[in-house]
């Protein structure tokens, strides 16, 4: 193997190491008050924290899922007092979702908890490697992203 390809499969190491430390630092600051719902109705009530309003169909299109297990998630969130439904003025088919006052305090606590874990992360960066870190970041998923973004040779 070369030495690029040496370094790549250092970086890939480095990479999952840190998503499973993040993941166990979260895990560690939601210990004393854990999180009542799963990963992917937590990922589904952030959407419509951060999209307040937003429709089922808005979140199938962000998500890349199918339709059929965002309407599980939108049915659990619905069920479980963490989303609320209203009519679409424009297109009475649809619903406008926005997080009840349960579903905010929820997203509060995984937020803080979040924010707890990167700060230990992140600790003893400059703002400038912060800005460089963040670029970096955002040309890797870009890469993953992008329409026509394919493997490329080293």
């Amino acid at each position: 193997m070369t030495a690029s390809g040496d370094l790549q499969d250092e970086v890939l190491e480095s990479l999952q190491a840190l998503v499973f430390s993040l993941k166990g630092q979260l895990r560690h600051s939601l210990a004393e008050h854990p999180l009542t719902l799963p990963p992917m109705e937590l990922r589904a009530l952030q959407f419509f924290v951060r999209h307040p309003g937003a429709s089922q169909s808005e979140l199938v299109q962000h998500s890349g899922r199918d339709k059929a297990q965002i309407a599980r998630l939108i049915k659990s969130l619905l069920a479980s007092g963490h989303l609320q439904a209203s009519p679409d003025p424009e297109d009475r088919r649809s619903q406008r979702l926005s997080p009840t006052p349960s579903g905010l305090a929820l997203h509060g606590q995984l937020h803080r908890a979040r924010r707890q874990a990167l700060a230990r992360s992140l600790n003893g960066l400059e703002t400038a490697e912060l800005a460089q870190l963040l670029g970096l970041l955002k040309r890797l998923r870009s890469n993953l992203t992008e329409p026509g973004a394919g493997p490329q040779s080293p």
